[in-house]
């Protein structure tokens, strides 16, 4: 039989899909309360890694959040950043400051990723009423991608298709992963913005540990 979502082929009666992990064998209501208690457990595992790294954690974020200003380089700095705490996640060593400036290898795919998608909120900001929920729905669409251009290099387009199947096969746990994570992250604001410093590096360990339970081989 073949995947409904991935189009690849699997064993007939399967219940996941080996390929892109979706579930293909289950009634959609327990597809979606597995996802929750899958969320849950990942969220849990997130907050362990966190405080057990948080000191080192809070000194990268603070560096990051000096340098990530700067035009251009900064698309560079985010790659830097992101691979530090995919590095914490997968308890392959401890977040370093020399983290951030040393991921150039997929500087180029990832500027023109950051450029066509600046291009297209910019376009949808336009849209009469349903514009920004458009906007906010591109950015969700595309995280996966983002992630996958900076742990793989993958090629833009890549990064744009593996996206928005992986988005179709683990939509519940990428949506989680997604907004409470970014709720998370931006908590920090409210303590003068201080604060972002220690919220921000638990947020993105949310998000890439969704990636790490999908991530293209």
């Amino acid at each position: 039989m073949q995947c409904p979502y991935c189009k690849e082929e699997v064993l007939d009666g399967a219940i996941k899909c080996k390929h892109c992990g979706s579930n293909i064998g289950s009634p959609s209501g327990l597809v979606t309360v597995s996802a929750q208690a899958d969320f849950g457990e990942m969220f849990i595992t997130s907050l362990n890694i966190w405080k057990a790294n948080l000191a080192d954690l809070i000194i990268l974020t603070l560096v990051f959040m000096l340098v990530v200003w700067i035009p251009i380089a900064n698309v560079g700095f985010i790659a830097g950043y992101t691979r530090s705490v995919m590095k914490v996640v997968r308890g392959e060593g401890k977040a370093q400051v020399g983290d951030i400036f040393n991921a150039w290898d997929c500087f180029g795919n990832l500027l023109v990723f950051f450029i066509l998608n600046l291009i297209a909120m910019v376009i949808l900001a336009f849209v009469p009423l349903i514009g920004s929920l458009a906007t906010m729905a591109l950015a969700f669409a595309v995280t996966p991608g983002l992630y996958a251009i900076i742990d793989n290099k993958c090629g833009t387009m890549d990064a744009y298709k593996w996206s928005f199947e992986t988005i179709q096969a683990n939509f519940v746990n990428w949506l989680l992963a997604y907004l409470v994570g970014n709720v998370v992250a931006c908590a920090g604001m409210i303590a003068l913005f201080i604060g972002i410093i220690v919220t921000a590096p638990f947020g993105a360990i949310i998000t890439i540990s969704q990636y790490e339970k999908v991530k293209p081989a």
